[in-house]
């Protein structure tokens, strides 16, 4: 398959930004973003698009249950509760409320001292949109909580990693908690660099021998404004 046609960028770009695109064939399109920045920009120009749009729908009150998977997701309950009929727009909504619980209870807030930088929020989920870890990106520091949902590894790492908009190869923020949290100071090599998305590749103990991802990428999250 030619991923380099500008109308098969787009189509595949349109099915990722708006969910369709799911399970083994969202794995494979993440890892095709860390290889082609023109994929990238696909799915910046589609997010412009139809990010307004989204903005634009009026609230609607969820039911009960929408709490109840909003809390096996994050992987705060042990239990999964009990199917109900599928809904794409409550699914969305206990998305975008898991996001902003997350950030509130999740991360301490930060008592403003001097210019304000905005921080950025990302949610990095699996293929069944489950949280995996809430990352935080506030003036040079990086928090990153981990969720229950979080697979534990003895042999291998979780390595995190931005991809610069301006097409740099990827640069290493540091290994994932598996667990509780973690709290760093951003690489220098980030300033001035803004950033296209963010990255979770599996690698050996320690992190990547060769400052470059070396496993396969597990899964890619976008720096929301806050």
């Amino acid at each position: 398959m030619n991923y380099l046609e500008q109308e098969r960028q787009d189509a595949l770009a349109v099915s990722y930004v708006l969910g369709s695109m799911r399970g083994k064939a969202r794995l494979r399109f993440q890892g095709l973003l860390m290889q082609h920045l023109s994929l990238r920009q696909a799915v910046w120009r589609w997010e412009r698009h139809l990010n307004p749009v989204v903005e634009q729908l009026k609230p609607v009150m969820p039911d009960a249950s929408v709490w109840q998977r909003i809390t096996v997701r994050l992987g705060w309950s042990a239990f999964e509760p009990a199917p109900a009929p599928r809904s794409y727009w409550k699914e969305t909504f206990a998305l975008a409320l898991a996001a902003c619980l997350a950030l509130v209870l999740l991360l301490p807030r930060l008592e403003p001292v001097g210019p304000q930088v905005p921080a950025q929020l990302a949610i990095v989920q699996n293929s069944q949109a489950q949280a995996l870890w809430v990352v935080k990106w506030e003036q040079q520091q990086l928090k990153v909580q981990a969720t229950a949902a979080v697979q534990p590894l003895t042999d291998a790492d979780y390595e995190l990693w931005m991809l610069p908009e301006n097409g740099q190869p990827p640069i290493s923020l540091g290994l994932l908690p598996q667990q509780a949290n973690t709290e760093r100071a951003l690489p220098p090599s980030v300033n001035g660099l803004k950033v296209a998305a963010l990255a979770v590749s599996l690698e050996p103990r320690g992190g990547s021998p060769t400052g470059q991802p070396t496993g396969p990428v597990l899964h890619t999250a976008q720096l929301i404004q806050l």
